[in-house]
């Protein structure tokens, strides 16, 4: 019996990549990995592991419905821009293609809208808003889905520079945040650890029309853990024995003073955003193991703290 296929956008990003490793462990399915080059070192490791890679991308429609041929589920997210409407147009050809493949399961990486959920105090963020549509869209014209609402990224503290050094004292460290206050809690998803195992969950409940009720009522809060700035400070100091503080900055340059990253900030650090439990009750039901920020600090945050000289 021919296993069922799953195809996976962006195989070889982070999101993508968490999914494509959980589908391997798992075992169950086929996998078919989109990229922008099959002859990627990236793209050429997975094929190595018998993960089928083949051109693809959101921008362009016709190499979805192809690569989507034959797929019992599809794991959809959109490459990051800032130029209006165009995650918009990206996620509607992922839903495009998977109805015009008859694919009985989207599973659809969204966010939050920030505009309907301040009631219109903060727009124009159209990372988030343009994602949210997509959920209406996915509606709209019937694609069975479910729809995943991420967090921060865990892995930003280091990705992006956030934990750095005191440049005269080497005794001290700080985490830098634009605009969101230290007592601020925020939903963080440990993406790496925690997206690919949910998305598997969800693809095998599927079949269960009780769990495949669940899981498609409503959007499900993928976030790991909620801890505020301060908070993820004491534990850096906790487990490496450094001194780490927060510290808020109000930035006039550089991509976070930008009127759209800085509404998403304020927004977030005033609390538009809130879900009732963190993880998901559906998700750890299906048995989801979820990993906290104490082991994000032990496995990455002290390495990388030990490497700096």
């Amino acid at each position: 019996m021919s296993q069922k296929l799953v195809v996976v956008l962006g195989a070889t990003g982070a999101q993508g990549g968490s999914v494509v490793n959980a589908l391997l462990k798992d075992g169950k399915y086929a996998i078919r990995g989109l990229t922008r080059d099959v002859n990627s070192a990236a793209a050429q490791a997975l094929i190595a592991k018998g993960v089928e890679m083949v051109p693809g991308q959101p921008t362009d429609k016709d190499s979805l419905t192809k690569a989507f041929e034959g797929a019992y589920a599809v794991f959809g997210v959109t490459n990051p821009a800032m130029v209006p409407d165009a995650e918009y147009a990206q996620g509607k050809n992922l839903v495009d293609a998977s109805k015009a493949q008859n694919v009985p399961l989207f599973v659809w990486s969204s966010l939050p809208h920030v505009a309907e959920s301040s009631n219109g105090k903060y727009t124009g963020v159209t990372a988030f808003d343009e994602k949210a549509n997509i959920d209406k869209y996915l509606k709209a014209v019937g694609q069975p889905a479910v729809i995943f609402k991420t967090g921060g990224f865990t892995s930003n503290l280091v990705k992006f520079g956030q934990l750095r050094r005191d440049p005269n004292d080497a005794s001290k460290w700080h985490i830098h945040s634009a605009w969101v206050r230290g007592s601020s809690p925020t939903y963080t998803t440990y993406v790496e650890k925690d997206v690919g195992p949910s998305v598997v969950a969800a693809i095998n409940g599927w079949e269960d029309a009780a769990t495949r009720a669940e899981l498609g009522k409503e959007p499900i809060p993928l976030c790991s853990y909620v801890s505020s700035g301060d908070e993820k400070a004491e534990v850096i100091s906790k487990i490496s024995g450094k001194s780490v503080d927060y510290i808020r900055e109000e930035p006039t340059q550089g991509l976070n003073a930008l009127p759209q990253l800085k509404a998403m900030y304020l927004w977030s650090d005033e609390g538009y955003l809130s879900y009732p439990t963190i993880p998901a009750p559906i998700l750890l039901k299906l048995g989801v193991k979820f990993h906290t920020f104490e082991d994000y600090v032990k496995e990455t945050v002290v390495p990388y703290m030990n490497a700096q000289k």
